[in-house]
């Protein structure tokens, strides 16, 4: 990757469900990724970046303290980690915005007021598979 576009919709890309999604990401499980964290408006930025395997986790008490609001309602939480168990994003129901396949090996998620980022392939994944 030479360039950051941030995390607008390209005129057409399809929007996919949560549903799909979570599909998309579980597709991916297992493959070398880089995952930047960007703001969903104004000017591109980016918070965060992990780099690694993809993989999806099980939430322990002390994530659910960490990532999850005290809500009533159980709300059916994913965790997906990056490299290492302690490295990752959640993806929640109530959260989701939408989603987009921005190329055919960049994945783009918004949930609340943040951008995940996924990248898989091309001169990405031969690098992160040095």
């Amino acid at each position: 990757m030479t360039r950051f576009d941030g995390a607008g919709e390209l005129a057409d890309a399809e929007e996919l469900g949560y549903e799909q999604t979570l599909e998309a990401l579980l597709g991916l499980i297992g493959r070398p990724v880089l995952v930047l964290f960007s703001g969903t408006h104004g000017s591109p930025f980016i918070s965060g970046i992990l780099s690694g395997r993809l993989d999806r986790g099980e939430l322990d008490e002390r994530l659910q303290e960490v990532l999850l609001r005290a809500d009533d309602a159980a709300v059916e939480t994913l965790f997906f980690h990056v490299g290492s168990r302690q490295n990752g994003f959640v993806v929640r129901p109530d959260e989701f915005e939408r989603a987009f396949w921005r190329s055919e090996s960049q994945l783009v998620v918004h949930v609340g007021h943040c951008a995940i980022h996924v990248l898989v392939g091309g001169e990405l994944g031969s690098a992160l598979e040095r």
